[in-house]
């Protein structure tokens, strides 16, 4: 649908599109973020327009066609905004902005064929590296009774026969979701590694209160590295044994150092040694991106 769009270079609406489009890239390539949704809202009116053209030709193709290039014009705006986070160390709000950058290739790679979504699969198997970055690991899942939802595009119950669209399918330039409006029952809050929205993290309270440098030190680290946004790599963690030089060895039928009466086998000597984490970082090819 990417192509169908830019197909239609005779309506300058579209050229002006693709035109900003361009320029967002240019500062994402030069690491400029600031106002990252500049180009796209600019741009909102046109989208407007040009489904309206094909509202008036009745054309589908082209109305389908300028949604689904929104979501990919959303893409480099969410990810100037994720890059612009990072760059202000406001590392809590930028998983939410991470997740926005991969909900919006989502929307990309539902109605594109993989080779035909251009840079978006390569930039996604960067930010997919930036994720195992963080230390969230266990997100909260709801279940629930829905007693009341309607079409976000005729009103009538999604479950009804009244209803002639399916939940994710592309109508006229409209997403067809389903607008839940009265929950009728709570079951469960589950805990999951695999959730569809990775927005509901669950960390320890003692963890939440840790300053963001140390919260986030992984990321951190890696973010000293000064890589460029675009620059794909790969991470190996590995994992050695070193000595706490904190506690003092001694025999193991010895009395412990620290005064707890108890013999070193079974009070300190397990907290002698400790798991420490070593991360090699290989760079992998830049990603190109289409202009």
């Amino acid at each position: 649908m990417l192509q169908t769009f830019e197909s239609y270079s005779e309506i300058s609406e579209v050229k002006s599109i693709g035109n900003d489009l361009c320029l967002l890239k240019q500062r994402i390539e030069k690491e400029d973020y600031q106002d990252p949704f500049n180009e796209f809202k600019r741009c909102e009116e046109l989208f407007d327009c040009i489904k309206k053209i094909a509202l008036d030709s009745k054309d589908e193709s082209l109305a389908n066609a300028q949604a689904v290039y929104k979501f990919y014009f959303s893409f480099f705006a969410s990810f100037a905004k994720y890059h612009l986070s990072l760059r202000e160390m406001e590392y809590r709000n930028s998983w939410n902005a991470l997740q926005d950058c991969l909900d919006a290739a989502r929307l990309v790679g539902r109605f594109v064929d993989f080779e035909k979504r251009k840079e978006v699969p390569s930039i996604v198997d960067i930010l997919l590296q930036y994720e195992a970055l963080y230390p969230y690991k266990i997100f909260g899942s709801s279940e629930y009774i829905v007693s009341k939802s309607r079409c976000s595009i005729c009103g009538k119950s999604m479950q009804s026969l009244d209803c002639p669209h399916r939940k994710g399918k592309l109508y006229w330039g409209e997403l067809a979701v389903e607008v839940i409006e009265e929950i009728k029952e709570l079951q469960a809050v589950c805990l999951v590694t695999r959730p569809e929205d990775k927005r509901c993290i669950m960390e320890l309270e003692e963890d939440s209160i840790l300053p963001e440098k140390e919260r986030f030190k992984k990321l951190d680290n890696f973010l000293n590295l000064k890589l460029h946004p675009l620059q794909n790599f790969e991470i190996r963690t590995n994992f050695e044994l070193k000595q706490n030089f904190q506690i003092k060895k001694v025999g193991r039928n010895c009395s412990c150092p620290c005064g707890s009466g108890k013999k070193f086998k079974q009070c300190c000597f397990s907290k002698l040694y400790y798991k420490n984490e070593k991360n090699t970082v290989s760079l992998l090819s830049k990603v190109q991106l289409n202009m």
